[in-house]
């Protein structure tokens, strides 16, 4: 790999930007325009894969690796969210209380696991500073 000027990583980092939005408006619009799912799906991810591929070769295949990193970051500590719900499920709302109702007194490690999130239970600490997990 060739160390780009700082004009020429500008220009490459512009187009990609360009192929991101490109991905984003046909994720956006393609209902509206009538594609089918399946070819827009398609069409975005070959513009997702000629992207990582301009990137890898004009920044490295570490430059990916980093954004992969971030982006995955940025996954994780998005809060999930009931999508749908099926009409029978009314008593699902009880459990979305978002507090200990009762909590014994020899337990205190119990706060460590309050937002009943996998994601805090794999990368949260006890009292004490050690990983949960």
């Amino acid at each position: 790999m060739n160390k780009l000027s700082a004009e020429d990583s500008k220009r490459v980092s512009t187009i990609l930007g360009r192929l991101d939005k490109v991905a984003e408006v046909i994720q956006e619009k393609s209902a509206e325009w009538g594609m089918p799912f399946d070819e827009a799906r398609s069409l975005v991810n070959e513009l997702d894969s000629a992207s990582d591929n301009l990137e890898q070769m004009a920044f490295g295949p570490e430059s990916l690796e980093r954004r992969q990193i971030e982006v995955m970051a940025k996954v994780q500590t998005k809060e999930a969210e009931v999508i749908q719900r099926d009409a029978d499920e009314g008593y699902m709302a009880t459990f979305e209380t978002g507090a200990v109702i009762q909590q014994d007194a020899d337990e205190p490690y119990m706060a460590a696991y309050r937002d009943d999130d996998t994601s805090g239970v794999n990368h949260g600490t006890s009292t004490t500073g050690r990983p949960l997990t």
